[in-house]
C-alpha cells in the first residue's frame, strides 16, 4: 500500500514532536501535513496507531525493552506503531541471543 510506505517514511523522518504520552491525533496530523495534508493518510495513521496501542496494552514487556522502545517511539514524535515494531524486534533478538 502506498499509504503505508508514506507513513513509514514519515516515521523515519521523525515527523511530529516527542511527547511523554503519545497523542495519536496530533501525531497523525503531523504525518498527514508532512505529505501535503492528506485526510486518507491521517485516517490510516490513526487506525494503525490505535491498533498498535491496543496491541501494546495486551503485553507486558521486560523493563529494558519497554524503556528502550518507549524512547524509540518518542524519538519519532510519539508513535505506538514504532514502539510496537521495536518491541517485537527486540523480543526476537533477545530470544535469538539466549
Amino acid at each position: 500500500m502506498i499509504y503505508r510506505h508514506i507513513i513509514g517514511a514519515c516515521f523515519l523522518l521523525g515527523v511530529g514532536n516527542a511527547a511523554h504520552a503519545y497523542d495519536i491525533r496530533t501525531y497523525c496530523k503531523s504525518v498527514s501535513n508532512a505529505v501535503g495534508g492528506s485526510y486518507q493518510i491521517e485516517e490510516m495513521c490513526r487506525t494503525m496507531e490505535q491498533t498498535s496501542r491496543d496491541n501494546l496494552g495486551r503485553v507486558v514487556l521486560p523493563e529494558r525493552i519497554e524503556k528502550y522502545c518507549e524512547d524509540v517511539g518518542k524519538a519519532v514524535g510519539g508513535s505506538y506503531q514504532i514502539k510496537e515494531s521495536c518491541a517485537k524486534q527486540e523480543l526476537q533478538a533477545r530470544s535469538r541471543l539466549q
